[in-house]
């Protein structure tokens, strides 16, 4: 008799993706399929979609209508950001480097909405202070979002009996840089350079140790573990392109963004890295 597939669990997944991202990425993979499109190539376009969106908020800051033009933008880089896994794991050709160019595309349509969302704020409110929040709100996205994965991968490995989305072992990572090295991938050893040190970094940030009793962990900390998944990259990105939407009838959103990102979703960050258990009990 054939064991049962460990399965990922429900609580680690973002709301906005669950049901609104996944969903749409799934039709779309179905059309990738049968096509010679590769998983990066995806990656690739989803980056410069994002960008896209991003620069045309700011191109057209005097242009209310422009920001719905961003807006698709940002929601179709979202959507082509959750089929880039799917297409990779439907021909089982999953990397670690294709997820490590997954996460340089987020940071950089991430980067764009900080920069393209600042200038907007400058532009329509008149001051140059407005950098300033533009720069809190993009950090805090960034720290939330890799400390929520950092979170939902070590979750995943006390509560899911042995189910692994991606190759989460630091010391492989680092072997394989070696192996890269001496056969010459120079663009290899940087991307796989990249992720150790950003895991490390991670772990540094949030150390979580292995659950004595999985299922009474899991019992005990499936809400904690639902309140992290408000701080992933999806739903900073959803909250991004609404907002933006909004912008023409309420030209003050794009700053409400920033103001959710680094002070209501900072405190909740807060909240959760004081009351994270440090041991392995339940």
């Amino acid at each position: 008799m054939t064991a049962p597939v460990p399965t990922k669990p429900p609580e680690v997944e973002e709301l906005v993706d669950e049901f609104i991202h996944r969903p749409l990425a799934r039709r779309v993979v179905a059309l990738l399929i049968p096509t010679p499109i590769t998983p990066n190539q995806v990656t690739l376009l989803s980056a410069l979609v994002g960008i896209a969106g991003g620069v045309s908020l700011a191109v057209g800051v005097h242009r209310p209508s422009w920001a719905l033009g961003a807006s698709l933008l940002l929601f179709l880089s979202v959507v082509l950001d959750c089929c880039d896994g799917q297409l990779a794991r439907a021909r089982k050709i999953s990397s670690t480097t294709g997820a490590i160019l997954d996460g340089i595309a987020d940071y950089a349509v991430g980067l764009t909405i900080g920069v393209c969302g600042s200038y907007y704020m400058v532009t329509v409110h008149g001051s140059a202070w407005y950098w300033l929040l533009g720069l809190a709100g993009v950090a805090s996205s960034a720290v939330q979002s890799a400390l929520f994965d950092h979170a939902k991968t070590r979750y995943i490995a006390r509560v899911a009996g042995g189910y692994a989305e991606r190759e989460e072992d630091i010391d492989k990572v680092a072997r394989d840089r070696a192996a890269a090295r001496s056969e010459g991938r120079l663009g290899d050893v940087i991307l796989l350079w990249v992720y150790e040190t950003y895991s490390r970094a991670q772990q540094a940030a949030l150390a979580i140790p292995a659950a004595a009793d999985p299922a009474a962990y899991r019992a005990a900390h499936a809400g904690r573990m639902r309140l992290w998944t408000f701080l992933g990259i999806g739903t900073h990105f959803a909250l991004a392109y609404l907002l933006i939407f909004l912008t023409p009838w309420w030209p003050a959103s794009v700053r409400a963004y920033f103001i959710i990102c680094a002070v209501p979703l900072n405190l909740l960050l807060a909240g959760l890295m004081a009351t994270e258990p440090r041991t392995g009990a339940a």
